[in-house]
């Protein structure tokens, strides 16, 4: 159906889109032009040395992403949908698309009519999966050579190394712009690779001389170990596409024009006298590993309570449970075939000394790239495997690490009046500000966090070693208040014998009046006070006894004092004067005990 006419005017954005999307499309048309006229009249020679004109293409793209200022064709893409109801901006996109498929359409031909049967065609889209007679290898039967040092090496010295490796294949007569993104995109997640014990190298293939020089330019944008295969042997037993139409896609140029526009990687000059009908192989990725022994009943079983844990959350969200219920356990009893079936096979390469290919990537050409979340998957898995473990307990403890590795701060603490503590919704973490820690309660684990280290760090045996400390102090302190209540006790005693020395004394000499003041004054000032060694009963009848003394001996007092009393004294100091003296009693003649 024909477009409405654009009745309004294009805005600064859109017409800037416009002008440069169509002068890439002119520019690359005009390039396809020539090289269709110089195929027209020799295609064998213009396949073998004249295609190189098609590099070209490179300054256009380059061009229309500086322009734009967009990162990448997506980009691009985005824009083309922000603008879709613009009739002109959608005129360029048309054009530019065709244009790109006028090309890819050209170098198909080119590349059925310089050679009928070709090793590799053009699939709908590259597999993620390798099938199961490349699933696994033996190294030693493809021997590279370490350009760093020149020795004779395998892909088994390195594998025997990592708990996985991520091998990038790239031809060195094509620039090195892919390794060096492939690169910039591992630096993003390197934490959780090197957690995965990963590790990277790079692949190679052509002449010696491209091959060397191609090398050093990529050492100085990674310290990757770079092999060459020289009889091309390992990348034939991986089955990387070749052809025309995979090394000279618009795609590639593309890729690299965007590259060096907008992301400032450099882009090396293609080798010239190059034959490119015999090098026309592309690569791609993958990620071996040595396969290891593990017990697929223990990922069952974790697999299986995952699963269950998911049907509860799913009730919980008011799904049917009939519907979910049969979909999880046909999933899950799908899975536990599968997972019987990898470790049969993994124990049996275990034996034959192989090693597995855990993700294969033949590229359609050459910016066809391994998405990085199927490369992150991948050294996942194979972690999980080599510690017989599951993917999701490995991922929850990464995310623990990430919210570990986030620094406390005051203001994002929220008080909880149910449990008094100090929530922190950033790390999931309860501050104590009792302890001066923070606590994990499905851990029931303590943490403290280290500047130094820039991460939590377990405190349970600091907490523990606190208690046993404060237990001892308070060993120490109950031991110090034993010994001085002991202490106590003795003075006591000591007091009570003196006591009893002075009574023993008192009742030897027959003091009467003595022992009626020591027993009215300072008995009742003693207290009741039993010594060591004296049980209650024999203290209660030696106090008892010297009770019975001292009331005998104050009876004593009292009959004395009646008597005297009684007698009549004569005066002490005789009278001048014939006063009457008056009546003399005991209370004016003699002082009264003390007490009375």
């Amino acid at each position: 159906m024909k477009r409405s006419k654009q009745e309004r005017e294009l805005t600064d954005e859109e017409r800037n889109l416009v002008v440069a999307v169509r002068h890439c499309s002119g520019e690359l048309n005009d390039i396809l032009q020539g090289c269709r006229r110089k195929a027209q009249s020799n295609a064998q020679l213009f396949a073998q040395s004249g295609i190189s004109i098609m590099f070209r293409g490179l300054e256009s793209y380059a061009d229309m992403y500086e322009k734009l200022q967009v990162k990448s064709r997506e980009g691009l893409d985005r824009l083309f949908t922000k603008f879709a109801d613009c009739e002109e901006v959608q005129d360029a996109q048309d054009a530019i698309e065709e244009t790109e498929g006028n090309w890819n359409d050209f170098l198909d031909n080119l590349n059925r009519e310089v050679s009928r049967e070709l090793n590799g065609e053009l699939p709908s889209k590259s597999e993620a999966k390798p099938s199961s007679d490349l699933q696994y290898f033996i190294t030693s039967e493809y021997p590279l050579t370490d350009l760093h040092t020149n020795k004779e090496v395998t892909l088994g010295d390195y594998v025997g190394q990592y708990t996985c490796v991520f091998v990038t294949f790239q031809p060195a007569y094509w620039p090195d712009t892919c390794v060096r993104w492939r690169h910039s995109e591992i630096m993003k997640v390197k934490a959780d690779l090197s957690l995965f014990n990963m590790g990277f190298v790079v692949v190679t293939w052509g002449p010696m001389e491209e091959v060397r020089t191609w090398s050093k330019q990529l050492s100085r944008a990674t310290k990757w170990p770079v092999l060459w295969d020289k009889t091309n042997k390992l990348c034939s037993r991986f089955g990387f596409r070749s052809g025309l139409h995979n090394a000279w896609a618009a795609e590639n140029l593309d890729f690299l024009g965007c590259q060096r526009a907008m992301h400032n990687r450099p882009v090396s000059l293609l080798p010239t006298d190059f034959d490119w009908l015999q090098w026309r192989q592309i690569g791609g990725e993958a990620v071996i590993a040595r396969p290891v022994i593990w017990d697929a009943a223990v990922v069952q079983s974790r697999v299986i309570k995952a699963a269950s844990q998911l049907r509860l959350a799913s009730r919980k969200r008011g799904r049917d449970s009939e519907d979910a219920d049969k979909d999880d356990v046909g999933s899950t009893s799908g899975d536990v075939e599968d997972l019987e079936m990898r470790a049969r096979r993994d124990k049996l390469a275990v034996s034959a000394g192989e090693t597995k290919v855990c993700l294969l990537h033949q590229s359609n050409h050459s910016a066809d790239l391994t998405p990085s979340g199927a490369i992150y998957q991948a050294a996942l898995t194979c972690f999980a495997q080599a510690h017989n473990t599951t993917e999701s307990m490995v991922m929850d403890r990464i995310r623990q690490n990430r919210r570990f590795a986030t620094p406390p701060e005051s203001a994002r603490l929220q008080y909880e009046t149910s449990t008094g503590l100090y929530y922190d919704p950033e790390t999931a973490l309860y501050y104590d500000a009792a302890r001066g820690y923070f606590y994990d309660g499905t851990n029931q684990t303590y943490y403290y966090w280290s500047q130094s280290e820039h991460r939590y760090i377990p405190a349970n045996t600091l907490i523990q070693a606190e208690m046993v400390a404060a237990q001892a102090a308070q060993a120490a302190a109950a031991q110090a208040a034993v010994t001085r209540a002991a202490a106590e006790r003795e003075a006591a005693r000591q007091a009570a014998l003196s006591v009893a020395a002075q009574l023993a004394e008192i009742r030897a000499s027959k003091d009467d009046y003595a022992a009626y003041v020591y027993a009215t004054c300072v008995l009742p000032q003693q207290g009741l006070a039993v010594p060591d060694g004296y049980s209650a009963v024999g203290s209660k009848n030696a106090l008892t006894s010297v009770y019975r003394n001292t009331s005998a001996a104050a009876s004593n007092i009292e009959t004395s004092l009646k008597i005297w009393d009684a007698k009549q004294p004569e005066p002490l100091v005789p009278y001048a004067d014939d006063t009457v003296a008056p009546e003399p009693t005991r209370y004016s003649n003699t002082p009264p005990p003390p007490g009375l």
